[in-house]
């Protein structure tokens, strides 16, 4: 199942970086929590190394298999509300394992990752093919050297971190933490409120035998 869109936004892409550094050290104040020591109901950070499940996606400008990836165009039109073009296409979910345990990420996801690519300058043709579609009218030395683009690219093995409300459920096909424990499964579902994934280091992430019961 895919979760893709395209649609015009009023943000723009000015301001978007600092926007996301901002929440970003707002959800490093809460605690990362151990995949294996989530309980259910809680609201919890995890973090972990994104795993693939399921065929690839390919991301329209740089190329690469992913799980999902955003397209962000600036056409440089007049009116904000018409000159931005967001397509996105993300699996509707989204492994991730951390050492202890794995966790199922569930959309809609609110997505606060960096860029993999971004530019004004030598714009890719699918980039600016997508930008007609805003009505901007491209031309050598008209608009075309207004068109900038964004794209986030979400790939196995990326290390990110979560933020949602957890659901612990037994689940014979997992594989339980300790012989003394049923095996359980870990999710985050963005049923009330999108799932947040943002970008996390490596140092973060929690180590076989480091959690505490």
């Amino acid at each position: 199942m895919t979760v893709a869109g395209l649609m015009a936004d009023r943000e723009g892409l000015a301001g978007q970086a600092g926007r996301r550094a901002s929440i970003r050290r707002e959800l490093m104040r809460m605690p990362a929590t151990p995949i294996a020591a989530v309980r259910n109901g809680e609201r919890v950070r995890i973090q972990g190394q994104v795993l693939a499940r399921g065929p690839l996606r390919t991301s329209p400008v740089s190329e690469l298999a992913c799980v999902g990836f955003r397209l962000t165009i600036d056409a440089g039109q007049q009116s904000p509300s018409q000159r931005v073009l967001e397509q996105e296409e993300f699996d509707s979910v989204v492994v991730i394992a951390d050492g202890t345990g794995e966790a199922v990420l569930h959309a809609p996801f609110r997505l606060e990752l960096d860029p993999y690519d971004a530019g004004s300058e030598n714009v890719p043709q699918v980039v600016l093919d997508l930008a007609k579609q805003t009505g901007a009218s491209l031309t050598m030395f008209g608009v075309l050297g207004q068109v900038a683009y964004v794209e986030t690219v979400l790939q196995p093995g990326d290390t990110i971190m979560a933020v949602g409300r957890a659901t612990v459920e037994v689940d014979p096909a997992s594989r339980a933490a300790t012989h003394r424990e049923p095996p359980v499964i870990c999710r985050l579902e963005g049923t009330h409120e999108p799932v947040v994934v943002a970008d996390a280091d490596e140092e973060g992430l929690v180590r076989p035998g480091s959690v505490t019961k």
